[in-house]
């Protein structure tokens, strides 16, 4: 009886041991349905770009100049040019959050994650009005291949292309 036992517990802590290689990729990071924002209204100086759900936040800052009104398509690399943090926090988030003059209190960051690695593409392309063919405004498609987070446990969320979203500026 005794040795079936210990044998039992040898399988299981084999398959547990076999289990776990250290690269798990533990969850998705899903941000679908929400817009890109900046504490900056809709301009081109914008540096430091957001998008949130719930209470959970992508965080992404820009060298300055890079997003232009011109039809153009720039690209760098992260944690050189350009940041990527992920936050979670104790309760909902919403933009006053991002852009009060002095950190608010509430909500407290649970966690946050700074990006490793990836390579950031900035495609900006103007947006005319179909009837009239005036120009609206300029979409910056910001997308992110080869993006790497690495949790505090060391487990990495890896996406091979990320899309962070359309920021939106008005003409000039």
């Amino acid at each position: 009886m005794n040795t079936k036992i210990l044998l039992l517990v040898f399988i299981i802590g084999l398959f547990i041991v076999a289990c776990n290689d250290g690269n798990l990729e533990v969850e998705t990071i899903s941000f679908e349905n929400t817009d890109v924002l900046s504490c900056s209204t809709n301009d081109t100086t914008a540096t430091f770009l957001f998008k949130y759900n719930q209470k959970q936040a992508l965080i992404l800052t820009l060298p300055t100049g890079v997003l232009e009104n011109k039809e153009k398509t720039v690209t760098g690399s992260i944690p050189s040019n350009y940041k990527l943090y992920y936050r979670t926090f104790s309760e909902a988030v919403s933009t006053a959050y991002f852009c009060a003059t002095y950190p608010p209190a509430t909500p407290n960051v649970i966690s946050e994650i700074q990006a490793t690695g990836g390579t950031i593409t900035i495609a900006t392309r103007p947006i005319y009005d179909e009837t009239t063919g005036a120009l609206l405004r300029y979409d910056h498609q910001i997308s992110i291949s080869n993006l790497v987070l690495v949790n505090t446990e060391g487990n990495k969320v890896v996406d091979s292309n990320f899309i962070f979203g359309t920021y939106r500026t008005v003409k000039p």
